[in-house]
């Protein structure tokens, strides 16, 4: 049975206190119940059959924040205690009713150092180990994840994140098309496309870490018609006023919900400027924070209808105007022609 709405009730209720009176003043009044949205409208999903099933298009969603550490000193170790935090963290947001959960860039990998070539060490992304394991805990749970590991994909070492529905059974998976300089140095190859994925509840899409950089990366989902998009990162360092603007913009210009997922601090550390953001949670598209876990390890959860549409006065029609849908309808792609030119691509200044 799905859990009343609470969206903090992982927190003590004197540090969510502290939490909110810290950031309510640069992140604006939190909405702590159910968000609205506008879409484009995506295919009613269908039994095996081909005939329409009536589902709920409610989904609570779980933003899974873990904390930046790692024990053991070997790979073996490393992923078993990476294994045991996603499994106790996923059985509690399936407990509080989510019907997806998301972890952090890197969760099953993270502190894992091996040779690319170690396929010991290095999975595939779909097929290995951690992935028929993650598929049990799907099933056994019954909730949808998304599980971002370094793996191979396509015959390439990727920074990747699968997708799996409530039965266990892996939807796809995304490759992250910009990783960064240092990443591409340390042999992770780009992927090549932004996929959607449909679940029972609707279409999602996802983005990693620095992929949000680029605005297009979020509008590619946006047309592909994602509902939500999930962003497992390990942002650190632009500043929070920068940070949130940029994330906000994300969710605000696309009429989209954006998941975010990092890291709390290191156990006994408080956090500070230049560690990883925390604070996870989900924007809704209007740009207003629905959950937030703080600086503390915890699950943020929020519950939104992706039926509801995001409503801008006076956008362009002059009356009440579904935002999504006319930006849709207003757009010019025969004049966007320069952002999608090989010719414009720079090189690194290196």
């Amino acid at each position: 049975m799905k859990q009343p709405l609470n969206d903090f009730d992982h927190e003590p209720c004197s540090s969510r206190r502290r939490f909110l009176q810290a950031a309510g003043a640069g992140l604006g009044m939190f909405a702590l119940t159910s968000g609205t949205s506008e879409e484009t409208p995506v295919p009613t999903p269908k039994e095996p059959g081909g005939s329409e099933k009536n589902v709920s298009r409610t989904v609570r969603i779980a933003a899974v924040q873990l904390r930046n550490h790692v024990e053991g000193k070997t790979p073996v170790e490393i992923k078993a205690f990476h294994m045991r935090n996603i499994e106790r963290s996923l059985a509690e947001a399936a407990h509080r009713g989510a019907d997806i959960a998301c972890f952090c860039e890197h969760a099953a990998t993270s502190g894992v150092k091996a040779p690319l070539d170690d396929q010991r060490v290095w999975e595939q992304a779909t097929v290995g180990p951690t992935a028929k394991w993650a598929s049990d805990l799907a099933h056994r749970h019954r909730i949808s994840i998304i599980l971002p590991m370094l793996a191979y994909h396509d015959r390439a070492f990727r920074n990747a994140a699968i997708v799996l529905d409530k039965s266990g059974m892996v939807v796809g998976v995304y490759c992250k098309v910009h990783p960064t300089w240092g990443e591409r140095q340390s042999g992770i190859v780009p992927g090549d496309s932004f996929p959607v994925f449909d679940l029972p509840f609707g279409r999602i899409g996802i983005l990693i870490c620095h992929d949000l950089s680029f605005p297009e990366a979020a509008r590619c989902l946006m047309l592909a018609g994602a509902e939500i998009i999930f962003w497992p990162t390990m942002w650190s360092g632009w500043g929070d006023e920068l940070s949130y603007t940029v994330i906000r913009s994300r969710a605000i210009d696309n009429a989209i919900y954006l998941v975010h997922v990092g890291l709390a601090p290191p156990p006994g550390q408080s956090w500070r400027p230049g560690m990883n953001m925390a604070r996870s949670g989900v924007i809704d598209p209007y740009g207003n924070h629905l959950s937030n876990a703080g600086f503390e390890e915890g699950i943020a959860i929020a519950e939104v209808n992706l039926d509801k549409k995001r409503i801008a006065p006076h956008f362009t029609s002059g009356a009440d105007d579904d935002f999504r849908a006319w930006v849709l309808a207003d757009r010019r792609p025969d004049t966007y022609g320069i952002i999608a030119d090989p010719s414009k691509r720079g090189k690194p200044p290196v």
